[in-house]
């Protein structure tokens, strides 16, 4: 009994196991004969571009039961911006076993191009012992960054006091950390002693070598010949008669410089002597667009002129002739920036027109310096390009105007760029650029979109260089523009450079003309000033 009890046992085990085994070889093989996903990236998984790259997918590899179905995966690259700097994703998607089944590929997007400094000027400077070094400058031009010019470094040590070769270093970092550099060689030479001692056989011994407008008169620099240890500038009527004595400073044997007060004097027509031993008529041989020429000082109009370089002026109570002085800028065959729509030329005059015919509503005389699209107003040398004739207009008008500006409109190569500009004199003090300050306020009020960057600022003319002016901060370097740079200079006249929108950039274009938007800006303008004038301001109709 107990014998076939053992054998019911051991039948009962091995059924058992035989049936686990056949179901574990049924579970085995559709395991091992059901669909399988091989689902993989072509390529590295992280990819490096540089900007502007064209992304060209290297692709992905699914197979299902050994079948290719790479076609049916969807892959949405859609957040890859290679214009732009930064790090995006790739996404696969595939549809398995009724789950989306999904792979990432980085994209890394990356600016590995460095500036491009260009030296203006020699590469290599000599300037003689003792004597003042210029800087020239340079300009930087980057592939991505479009403010790399502000951003130039410039190591200068250069000693003219001490002969030698020296290096100018000019450094410039972009913002993805590119480096670039550039090197000038300045050579300090000995003074030739000959050359020292007859100077003044070379040229007049009177001649002047600077001359600037203070506040109610000039600064004078110059060198004579004949000396007994002091120096007078005697500013005569009728040659010299009725003469005033001004004592300048001594900077060496022949070498003077101080300041002469002019705005307390008559009426009338002078004559600039410079006496030591001797007496001699002033004369100025620099070039025209370093002549100062007319200024308001005080309650006088004072007018330079140069027969023969003989420096004479005229003195007459200063009265104004015009309350707006407007320079439509560009002219003649200098279209200044353009679109496939208009040239800014043309632009500058349809805002100018407007702009003239509104103030005259008001009640005010308004001098344009261009009323079509020629050249318009110009003064000055022959040989000066365009736009620094119509400076010297401009400044030379702009002493008896209350008010005067520039009409610009902005371009640049890169064209995300929008919105407006306003460029004002790099010495334009706190007091002058309230009324700036208020213009800019309603335009930021009133554009649409502004995206970051300096809106009211100066340029420095030697290096380039963007400093802003929101700040009241004062400079003192010579300004980037003529239509600036001239008439501080020689008139003692503030002038500022509205730029009012970005041509290179459609959306910006076609809000600001194609929208009619632009008459809100200068209306804003026009308000400010007319306000600023004390006269009531008037709706246009």
């Amino acid at each position: 009994m107990k014998k076939v009890l053992n054998k019911k046992i051991i039948i009962i085990f091995i059924v058992s196991l035989a049936l686990m085994l056949l179901v574990a070889s049924i579970l085995l093989y559709f395991f091992l004969t059901r669909d399988k996903l091989v689902f993989k990236l072509i390529g590295e998984e992280v990819l490096t571009l540089d900007v502007y790259e064209q992304y060209n997918d290297p692709g992905i590899q699914a197979i299902i039961d050994k079948e290719d179905v790479s076609s049916d995966v969807i892959v949405d690259y859609s957040l890859v911006d290679t214009n732009k700097v930064g790090t995006y994703e790739v996404i696969y998607k595939i549809n398995y076993d009724k789950k989306e089944v999904q792979l990432v590929r980085t994209v890394k997007v990356v600016d590995s191009e460095s500036p491009v400094l260009t030296l203006k000027g020699n590469e290599e400077i000599v300037v003689e012992e003792g004597n003042v070094y210029q800087e020239p400058g340079c300009n930087a031009v980057d592939n991505y960054d479009p403010k790399v010019n502000d951003k130039i470094q410039i190591i200068n040590h250069v000693n003219t006091n001490v002969v030698g070769v020296y290096e100018v270093v000019y450094t410039v970092v972009d913002d993805s950390g590119n480096k670039s550099s550039i090197t000038r060689q300045v050579v300090v030479k000995p003074k030739d002693d000959n050359e020292i001692d007859d100077y003044t056989s070379l040229m007049s011994s009177n001649q002047i070598t600077n001359m600037s407008f203070i506040d109610d008169g000039v600064y004078i620099e110059g060198y004579v010949k004949d000396n007994n240890g002091s120096f007078k500038i005697k500013v005569c009527k009728d040659n010299k008669k009725d003469c005033v004595n001004y004592d300048m400073n001594k900077k060496d044997d022949y070498y003077y410089y101080g300041n002469i007060k002019l705005s307390n004097l008559d009426n009338g027509t002078y004559y600039m002597w410079i006496e030591s031993k001797t007496a001699e008529k002033v004369v100025n041989k620099l070039d025209m667009q370093y002549r100062i020429v007319r200024a308001k000082l005080n309650d006088k109009l004072v007018t330079f002129n140069y027969d023969n370089d003989n420096v004479t002026f005229i003195v007459d109570d200063f009265a104004y002739q015009y309350d707006i002085l407007i320079d439509p800028g560009h002219g003649g065959s200098d279209p200044g920036a353009s679109n496939e729509t208009i040239d800014e030329k043309q632009l500058n005059l349809i805002q100018s027109l407007y702009e003239k015919e509104r103030y005259e509503e008001h009640g005010l005389k308004v001098l344009m310096l261009r009323n079509d699209l020629t050249y318009g107003m110009t003064m000055g040398e022959s040989t000066w390009p365009a736009v620094r004739k119509k400076a010297y207009a401009l400044g030379f008008y702009g002493v008896v105007s209350k008010i005067t500006y520039s009409n610009h409109h902005n371009s640049s190569l890169d064209t995300t760029l929008s919105g407006w500009e306003i460029i004002v004199p790099a010495t334009s003090n706190k007091e002058y650029l309230s009324t700036i300050y208020k213009i800019s306020d309603r335009w930021t009020n009133t554009y649409n979109t502004l995206e970051e960057h300096t809106r009211v600022y100066t340029r420095n003319y030697n290096t380039g260089t963007i400093f802003s002016k929101e700040n009241n901060d004062l400079y003192y370097f010579t300004d980037y523009y003529a239509v600036l740079r001239l008439p501080y200079q020689l008139f003692n006249v503030n002038n500022v450079l509205f730029e009012g929108s970005y041509l290179s950039n459609k959306a910006d274009f076609e809000w600001y003309y194609t929208n009619n938007n632009w008459k809100k800006l200068s209306e804003d303008k026009i308000r400010t000033y007319v306000e600023a004038l004390g006269i009531e301001y008037i709706e246009p109709k």
